[in-house]
């Protein structure tokens, strides 16, 4: 690999300054305004189908050169926040975390990895290779943006060996200019974690203050977004039965988000969730 990574190029531990740079806005010619986030792809690789790279990334880049292949491509995961805790974690921790959630060490061995934190969230580049490599295994660099409102998007490239240092420094030019904008703050937005809650809940496991508590914060943060609602000013600590119901069958895919956002809307407007 190159030793211009991403981390090292922006050589900064300044909590007070964020991952991405906004001047990127005006130049990035490739923009995905669902997941908004906006890049330069690398110079002379095009976007394929889904059908013929992947079917879970948001786009794949290719170069399309048989003597020295490479893809580019983006993933996004919905997570939990960034604890606040996790900001006193060592650097190495997070690193081997992050490594062991991402490839399985039996198949892959790391040769590079580097973490830089942000004032929203932090980067972190790795390089693996299979285990048992042969000169036909490709090497694979990516990079993990770890927003701390749970945002996390992937992007990685996956090399052949041949060419593999030409091809990294390409990509890497490309992440430079990764930007990601605000999260869209209309309509209903709920994260498929937040059904885990809603099932636990449901069945008895959670009790209702840690269900509203975690319903309450995850609004306060922006990661629930639900239309305005008027607070009753007779207020009632009451949870209903229905509304532990309707949150079952939501978890199970019964009825929709926006019914799901009644139930919570109700609990705003009688007082049980403030927000």
């Amino acid at each position: 690999m190159t030793n211009s990574a991403w981390a090292q190029e922006n050589n900064t531990q300044d909590l007070s300054i964020s991952m991405f740079n906004s001047a990127n806005i005006q130049t990035n010619t490739y923009k995905d305004p669902v997941y908004n986030f906006s890049l330069v792809p690398p110079a002379g690789w095009i976007p394929v189908t889904q059908a013929n790279k992947s079917d879970t990334a948001l786009v794949t880049f290719t170069n399309e050169n048989p003597e020295s292949a490479a893809d580019f491509a983006i993933y996004y995961y919905q997570g939990k926040p960034i604890a606040p805790a996790l900001s006193s974690a060592p650097d190495e921790w997070i690193l081997d975390t992050a490594l062991s959630k991402l490839f399985d060490s039996s198949k892959y061995v790391g040769y590079q990895k580097n973490i830089q934190r942000f004032s929203d969230g932090y980067v972190i580049q790795v390089v693996v290779s299979e285990n048992k490599t042969t000169q036909n295994s490709p090497i694979i660099e990516e990079f993990s943006f770890w927003l701390k409102d749970g945002r996390q998007y992937f992007l990685v490239m996956t090399s052949s060996q041949n060419g593999v240092y030409q091809n990294a420094a390409e990509f890497e030019k490309s992440v430079y200019t990764f930007y990601v904008g605000a999260p869209p703050n209309t309509g209903t937005q709920i994260p498929p974690w937040v059904k885990n809650d809603a099932k636990w809940w449901s069945d008895g496991a959670i009790n209702d203050q840690t269900f509203v508590g975690g319903i309450q914060y995850m609004i306060k943060q922006g990661i629930i977004a639900v239309p305005p609602t008027a607070s009753n000013t007779n207020q009632s600590q009451q949870i209903p039965a229905w509304i532990k119901n309707s949150a079952g069958w939501w978890a199970s895919s019964e009825i929709s988000d926006d019914d799901f956002v009644k139930g919570v809307q109700y609990l705003i407007s009688n007082g049980i969730i403030k927000v």
